[in-house]
């Protein structure tokens, strides 16, 4: 419970905090398709007529806003990284929404622990899945490339989290998609995570290791109900539908990449336990060695977490260092040499 607490504490202090005229900033552009229903993503404004590559990120999972109005603090909480902003005027920065959730509105605060909640709603619960985020992406940059001056031989996805599980699989739709960054998410199924942070639990003697195989042996026994009614929207786990959970169980992140003969740029934090666990992550580089694949970069910063930051310990209190500023213009430099 300790450590979740702690990652609830960084996962709000990491929020890109912005001005409160954000969204004068963006162009919004709505689509109405058959099948995924209403989709929403943006552009920054500022030198929206020059021809430039597409930058289109994918955040992470939840049921908020990309962009969520706080009115305590009279501004808005961006879910992706503000980094990215500095690359508006060489690529057509591009954010997208999820199921039933507009790109921007307000949100609920807890005046006790100030976490933030939205309304669910059914489009939400219906559709929220693997499928449709990267459909929905897929759909994006076609709907850009048709509405924007856009230098097509640069088309960057770049994924945080469970964003990160959605961009290769963008890829493989899109061929038009060139280049894949994935930020702190898993390579193998999503699910082994969790058992992963239990086995760690016992070696570093939070819990026995007969608590850690009851508690493992419990997941297992969830894990059977939701592969056994994977359509399902109604029942949960987690607060999340058996069929969010099952989706992004049908194809790992590792299996989607395999399939690509792009670059791809994956990064992975080395003390990222509670959210994509870094243990998870470095089976990619075993399997692009093993399939002789070398369009594969892998990188860990071996100090940083989920939300890209160094935690340096020093006299005994924790010194968080932001990498995102040099990662962002690696990444950069790395798109534009391959």
């Amino acid at each position: 419970m300790k450590q979740f607490l702690i990652f609830y504490i960084l996962l709000f202090a990491n929020h890109s905090f912005s001005q409160s005229d954000l969204k004068e900033q963006f162009k919004i552009f709505t689509i109405e398709d058959k099948k995924l229903g209403k989709v929403e993503f943006c552009t920054f404004k500022s030198t929206i007529d020059k021809k430039k590559p597409i930058l289109l990120f994918i955040h992470g999972s939840g049921n908020e806003p990309t962009f969520a109005y706080q009115t305590d603090l009279n501004t808005y909480a961006w879910k992706g990284f503000l980094e990215i902003e500095k690359y508006k005027d060489k690529y057509h920065v591009i954010c997208v929404s999820k199921p039933g959730i507009p790109l921007f509105d307000t949100v609920q605060k807890d005046p006790v622990n100030f976490s933030t909640s939205y309304p669910m709603n059914d489009e939400f619960k219906n559709r929220y899945s693997l499928e449709w985020r990267a459909e929905a992406s897929s759909l994006i940059i076609n709907k850009a490339i048709k509405l924007l001056p856009v230098d097509k031989s640069k088309i960057l996805v770049i994924g945080h989290s469970q964003g990160g599980q959605v961009a290769p699989k963008v890829a493989v739709l899109n061929k038009k998609v060139t280049h894949v960054v994935i930020l702190n998410a898993n390579s193998l199924n999503h699910l082994y995570d969790f058992v992963l942070q239990e086995r760690l639990a016992s070696f570093k003697g939070e819990q026995t290791f007969e608590q850690t195989q009851h508690n493992i042996d419990s997941l297992f026994t969830e894990y059977k109900k939701i592969f056994a009614e994977p359509e399902s929207r109604t029942k949960l786990w987690n607060d999340e539908t058996y069929y969010r959970w099952a989706s992004f169980s049908d194809e790992t992140p590792l299996e989607n990449m395999l399939k690509l003969k792009i670059p791809i740029y994956v990064v992975a934090g080395g003390k990222d336990i509670w959210q994509s666990f870094v243990m998870n992550t470095d089976y990619v580089e075993i399997e692009f060695l093993r399939y002789k694949k070398n369009n594969l970069t892998y990188k860990v910063f071996p100090n940083a977490n989920h939300f890209l930051q160094d935690e340096i310990e020093e006299n005994g209190k924790t010194n968080y260092i932001n990498i995102k500023p040099q990662l962002f213009k690696d990444i950069d430099e790395w798109t534009n040499n391959k």
